[in-house]
């Protein structure tokens, strides 16, 4: 069992959570086995648009193809500055061109490549000129989910693909670990033991805390728990 003063966790614990995983978010069924994008704004953007409501895709489908033409376009190492998605602001057709995707926001309202031209353009207005400059404050969030076809979990997302954990999300990995081991897990231990695990599997953290997050953000959030600690 786990112990609050050594932060030992049984041989049981581990394996039910590398058992959940595979059965849940094992890379062969989940397309999130990646870190998300830490200092990349545009293509967390991208992602958190394209990716609600929608079918993820394949390496080269879906989202990672609107990513991959939008790298493309770039043509630059690091794509970490929202004003190239703003300055497309008023031309949202030359956009969806470029990411060659005419999918639309929930509602109809609009196309999500002009989703993501108007959420830059709120960011940059708010003073967010890269990843580390979107935080969970307030006023960001309002502005945020004012642009029609982004709600509070686009919002969760673009924060969580930077690497910003908000309560929210640490609540849903603390979930679906409390899950696996079949006992509520403070967010502390949960964080623990799925360092533990991502170490024994041998893969990053932030991949597989990515992977089953978006498993579990498919179900109700928790309404009891304690925070994980943020990757980091």
């Amino acid at each position: 069992m786990y112990s609050s003063v050594t932060h030992i966790f049984s041989q049981r614990d581990r394996e039910a959570l590398t058992v959940h995983i595979e059965t849940c978010a094992t890379p062969a069924k989940s397309p999130y086995w990646n870190p998300g994008w830490p200092q990349e704004i545009e293509v967390a953007l991208l992602d958190a648009v394209f990716s609600a409501r929608a079918t993820y895709g394949g390496p080269e489908t879906g989202v990672r193809r609107v990513i991959a033409r939008w790298r493309e376009y770039r043509h630059c190492e690091s794509l970490d500055d929202p004003t190239a998605l703003a300055a497309f602001m008023d031309k949202p057709e030359e956009l969806t061109e470029i990411l060659g995707n005419k999918q639309r926001v929930a509602g109809n309202s609009t196309t999500k490549a002009e989703c993501a031209a108007r959420l830059a353009t709120a960011l940059t207005g708010l003073g967010v000129a890269r990843a580390e400059d979107l935080v969970d404050s307030d006023e960001l969030r309002a502005a945020f989910t004012a642009v029609p076809g982004a709600g509070t979990k686009t919002w969760e997302c673009a924060l969580f693909l930077v690497g910003e954990r908000t309560p929210n999300s640490l609540l849903q990995v603390t979930a679906f670990t409390s899950d696996a081991v079949g006992r509520t897990l403070d967010g502390e231990s949960a964080g623990m033991l799925l360092a533990l695990t991502a170490e024994a599997m041998n893969v990053e953290r932030a991949a597989l805390e990515h992977a089953v997050w978006r498993y579990q953000r498919r179900f109700p959030l928790p309404q009891r728990g304690s925070e994980l600690k943020a990757v980091g």
